[in-house]
C-alpha cells in the first residue's frame, strides 16, 4: 500500500501516527507529494486531490483522514484507536482538537488569496475559535499516549504541534499552561517525533 502524504499536513500525520501505533509501516510506503501538483496517479487514488490519501495493493483509492483510520481499524484492529474505556469523552475531544485543525488549515489556505485575512473580522474569528478549542482541552485533557492510544490524544497533539508550527508570532499556549505540560509529557513519543512536520525541500 502508498500513502500520498506532505510533510506539513496535520491531516496526513494523524493518518502516519496511527499507522506507526498500530505497527502498520512495514505495509505502506510513503509517497511524499505536492497535493497542488496536478500528478495523474495521485489524482486517481484521490479525485479532490488533498492528502493524505492511501493506495490499497488492488488499485483501490482511499481519501480523506476519518476514512483511512476506518480502514486502518479493519485490518489491524488492535491496539484500537478508539478505546472503550471512556468513549464518550474521548470522541468529544478528538472533535475538539480536530475542529482546530480544521480551522488552523483554513486560515493558511485562506492567507494564499488575502494576505491580511488574519486581521479582518473572519480571520479575527477563526483565531478566537482556535483560542476557544485549546481552551476547552486545556481544561480537559486527554490521557498521554504513553498510557493509552486513542485518537483524542493524536489529534490533540497535532493539533497542538500544527499551531506552533504554523503560527510562530502567536503563543497559542502561553495562557494554557496545562496543555503546554501535556504536549511536554509526550514530547518523546516515538510516532510523534517521526512524524513532526517540517517543510521539504
Amino acid at each position: 500500500m502508498k500513502l500520498f502524504i506532505n510533510t506539513t499536513s496535520p491531516y496526513a500525520r494523524i493518518v502516519r501516527i496511527a499507522i506507526l501505533e498500530k505497527g502498520l509501516d512495514d505495509r505502506i510506503r510513503e509517497d511524499i507529494i505536492d497535493p497542488w501538483g496536478n500528478r495523474p496517479n495521485f489524482v486517481g487514488a484521490n479525485l479532490h486531490e488533498r492528502v493524505p490519501a492511501l493506495l490499497l495493493d488492488d488499485g483501490t483509492g482511499l481519501a480523506e483522514t476519518s476514512i483511512i483510520l476506518h480502514y486502518l481499524e479493519t485490518i489491524r484492529p488492535d491496539p484500537t484507536l478508539y478505546p472503550a474505556s471512556d468513549y464518550r469523552r474521548m470522541m468529544s475531544l478528538a472533535g475538539i482538537a480536530l475542529g482546530a485543525v480544521d480551522v488552523m488549515a483554513a486560515i493558511i489556505i485562506t492567507r494564499k488569496s488575502a494576505p491580511d485575512f488574519d486581521a479582518n473580522p473572519l480571520g479575527r474569528k477563526r483565531f478566537r475559535t482556535v483560542g476557544s478549542a485549546f481552551d476547552q482541552l486545556n481544561a480537559t485533557l486527554p490521557p498521554r499516549l504513553d498510557d493509552q492510544l486513542n485518537i483524542a490524544s493524536i489529534a490533540t497533539a497535532v493539533a497542538v504541534d500544527y499551531a506552533v508550527f504554523r503560527f510562530r508570532e502567536r503563543d497559542f499556549l502561553d495562557s494554557r499552561p496545562a496543555l503546554r505540560q501535556w504536549r511536554e509529557d509526550c514530547r518523546g513519543h516515538g510516532s510523534l517525533v517521526a512524524t513532526m512536520p517540517y517543510h521539504a525541500e
